[in-house]
């Protein structure tokens, strides 16, 4: 799509490119950027040096050569026309703020005002804009409303309902869809060479087509992570108390701030699988849920049993909502959600 508008000169001025978190937004987003600053837009070729009219050159890949001085230029992070908009740090905190402020949308907006320092495209790389707060969506909405001369906008977006109808409507969008777990695996297998067969499948599956965050998974053992869920899970209605209390002291501290996270990422997951496992069951269909370990599916359907799915689906939100609370203490935020989901199931 994109290099078809690129050769019938119908290249829109903002492309919004979609999907979960991991698959390769950025990946592609970047190549794009590259190839464009590869290739200058053409003002009018004109005629060549018998008079006939010259033919823009259809070009069919985005790749580009990685030594070339452009991207050493790009890889040394000093290319004056292309710029990355993301969260900054928090000035007291050090730590990343939760949303790209305003003031990072103004500095994009300066960057349009000049001219380009190589006589061809100006790009921008918000990743991703579903982080902007409100005035920071406003403010790039003036962008898009009235994109200077060959400027180009790359949005990237996880969870694009978050976005403003006005910003998606003045974008073209590229879906990039989840991959076969298949090909998860093969990823995982040329990246982690040491991981046994079963060890392979499970983070794939548990990525759920996301190659990033199976790395995620793995570079965080998010699978021995899942099996001590799943173990204590196995206990309710009665929870393990201190197989809870071990398991969230684990996750409390400061330096596994990932792990806290893949808790509530894995615990979700779980809910969501079990969702729709039990759904196709009491629908007489097979069930599209490929379990990542053993037995899981026999503990879906346990807990399925023994509470209604749209209990589940209010247990899924009220969770969500808990991990998101960051200034809570994290192990009690886990016993927490571990007794609600016991007394639920009580």
């Amino acid at each position: 799509m994109f290099l078809d508008a690129y050769n019938s000169d119908r290249l829109h001025h903002a492309w919004l490119i979609t999907g979960p978190r991991g698959i390769g937004k950025a990946t592609l987003a970047h190549k794009m950027a590259r190839f464009l600053l590869h290739n200058p837009p053409e003002e009018g070729a004109g005629p060549s040096l018998f008079g006939d009219s010259l033919e823009k050159a259809h070009l069919d890949k985005l790749d580009t050569d990685p030594n070339s001085t452009i991207n050493m230029v790009i890889d040394s992070g000093s290319h004056g026309d292309l710029v990355i908009i993301k969260r900054q740090p928090n000035e007291k905190t050090g730590k990343l703020k939760a949303e790209i402020v305003v003031d990072d949308v103004r500095k994009l907006q300066n960057f349009f005002a000049k001219t380009s320092l190589e006589g061809g495209w100006r790009i921008a790389i918000i990743d991703s804009a579903d982080e902007m707060n409100r005035n920071a969506a406003n403010a790039l909405l003036k962008v898009l409303e009235e994109p200077p001369k060959n400027v180009l906008l790359f949005l990237l977006a996880h969870s694009p309902g978050k976005l403003l109808p006005t910003i998606t409507s003045r974008c073209r969008q590229l879906r990039l869809n989840p991959l076969e777990t298949e090909t998860v695996s093969e990823i995982l297998t040329k990246q982690y060479p040491d991981l046994s067969a079963d060890e392979i499948n499970g983070y794939a599956t548990l990525s759920d087509g996301s190659p990033g965050y199976a790395i995620n998974l793995v570079e965080h053992q998010g699978l021995d992570l899942y099996i001590q869920l799943l173990e204590i899970l196995s206990s309710l209605p009665r929870l393990d108390i201190p197989l809870a209390h071990k398991l969230a002291g684990s996750l409390s501290n400061k330096n596994v701030e990932k792990k806290y996270a893949l808790f509530g990422e894995l615990l979700t997951s779980f809910i969501n699988r079990m969702i729709r496992h039990m759904a196709a069951l009491e629908n007489n269909q097979s069930s599209p849920v490929k379990p990542a370990l053993t037995g899981e599916l026999d503990l879906m359907a346990d807990l399925g049993q023994r509470l209604p799915l749209d209990q589940w689906v209010d247990l899924w939100e009220k969770i969500t909502h808990k991990m998101g609370r960051v200034n809570l203490d994290r192990k009690q935020v886990i016993l927490n959600i571990l007794t609600l989901i016991s007394q639920r199931l009580n």
